[in-house]
């Protein structure tokens, strides 16, 4: 990645820095507001939860409008109608006005993560794919783990209300660097050279997997085609099973874990910001490293199913560490192994789905799965804390997710297998007919 490539996906990363920072800010601001307006733990896990309704739909409708409509424009202002919400979060002191402000929240937040994928694929090169998307979602945790010392420091120095204006405010720039610099595709941006342009096509060519093999790139299939290409890959389908629980933990951890800082060990607000931001930056390094490793070696299903594995015994660590170390070594553990999941997960569709349908898969996957296990995870987590007094039942409920999802994988792997042979063959087929061009005589 260099040149102008890499200025439109800083732009991008960094829109995920605050899809993050403006999403679990109330996760922080949760003890505040259960303290200050009476709310029990069922009651703030609805609000946590209530969000992922909306993002259900919003993810969901954004990938299928992906692979139809402009992406710049739309993106623009979804990232202003979430910078509304977060202000008006400050405002809101009932437990209905919390439910409408944060359910239009995640509505807009979510259409336009699935936007943001859609962009951010069609400026990456294949071999780029595992390790750019790796950044994508590491920049969701560095928003987390930058963003929880701000919103501490801001809910400590004035209270929880300004704490959600002034996040408000921070994320109206990136309004604008997202209109002024962010183009649909290489190229249609006027900075980007003709070469550039050229080569950047060619390479997408080579790679592409596609329903129709004469189909051009851009083309849009009716909604009814694009469900049916989907229903008939059985993969698909199992990919979506890991995705629903491995998501689960995911937004679980992101609504919860700081309320069980402050709640179970007795930390308070500002410490518990400082002390996640360790966890964060380790389940960066968990995307990064499970990027890179399936740029280089493929097995992308494989990393997925491995990880996954391992986040059960790593969960059930956390429930039961006491010490403060500990505490934090096993939620490192824990965000950095479902990070790594995730990506196996997710960047295997870049590399498996046809592109006529790619922003509908991807709306299913991260909308209807990602969403519904965003409003089960955290509820549950909620109602089993009410329940038994304790977090621990919660996690073991994750960490037995976290295993089921892997296992699903099993029969991915062999399956991207299969997808990699008939690319190669392809290539060699395509490679066969350029030097028969080239031996024929003039």
């Amino acid at each position: 990645m260099r040149g102008i490539r890499l200025f439109v996906l800083s732009v991008i990363w960094l829109g995920s820095f605050f899809l993050a920072f403006d999403r679990v800010n109330i996760s922080l601001a949760a003890p505040g507001i259960m303290a200050d307006l009476g709310f029990d733990g069922t009651q703030m896990g609805f609000i946590l939860s209530i969000y992922y309704w909306g993002y259900l739909f919003g993810n969901f409708s954004g990938g299928i409008i992906s692979d139809q409509l402009r992406l710049r424009g739309l993106t623009t202002c979804l990232i202003l109608i979430w910078c509304v919400l977060t202000a008006l979060t400050g405002a809101c002191r009932t437990l209905w006005q919390f439910a409408v402000v944060r359910l239009l929240f995640g509505l807009s937040e979510g259409a336009t993560a699935n936007l943001m994928h859609k962009l951010q694929n069609n400026w990456l090169l294949p071999a780029e794919r595992g390790r750019g998307y790796g950044i994508f979602i590491g920049f969701v945790y560095l928003g987390v783990a930058l963003g929880m010392p701000l919103v501490g420091w801001l809910i400590k120095l004035w209270d929880w209300r300004v704490m959600f204006y002034l996040s408000a405010a921070l994320t109206l720039g990136l309004v604008a660097l997202m209109g002024a610099i962010v183009r649909d595709h290489p190229h249609e941006h006027p900075w980007m050279p003709e070469d550039e342009k050229a080569e950047f096509q060619a390479a997408l060519a080579k790679d592409r997997v596609t329903f129709d093999g004469h189909a051009d790139s851009d083309s849009a299939l009716p909604f009814r085609q694009r469900v049916t290409i989907l229903v008939r890959t059985r993969v698909f389908w199992l990919m979506c099973l890991a995705s629903f629980f491995g998501i689960g933990v995911y937004f679980t951890s992101m609504s919860w874990l700081p309320s069980y800082l402050v709640k179970e060990r007795g930390y308070t607000v500002l410490n518990s910001g400082i002390y996640l931001t360790i966890p964060y930056l380790a389940a960066f390094a968990g995307m990064w490293s499970a990027g890179g490793l399936g740029d280089r070696f493929g097995n992308r299903s494989l990393v997925g199913l491995v990880t996954g594995l391992f986040t059960c015994p790593a969960l059930v660590g956390l429930a039961l560490s006491e010490d403060v170390n500990i505490t934090i070594l096993m939620m490192s553990l824990v965000l950095f192994l479902n990070s790594a999941s995730l990506n196996g997960i997710i960047v295997l569709l870049f590399d498996i789905i046809p592109a006529e349908v790619f922003g509908t898969s991807v709306g299913i996957v991260g909308g209807l799965c990602g969403g519904l296990s965003g409003v089960i995870g955290p509820l549950l987590l909620g109602y089993l804390y009410d329940l038994t007094g304790s977090f621990f039942w919660g996690f073991v409920v994750l960490g037995a997710g976290a295993t089921l999802g892997a296992l699903a994988l099993i029969p991915v792997i062999s399956y991207e297998r299969q997808i990699k042979r008939e690319k190669a063959a392809k290539l060699e087929t395509v490679a066969a007919m350029s030097s028969l061009q080239e031996r024929k005589p003039a």
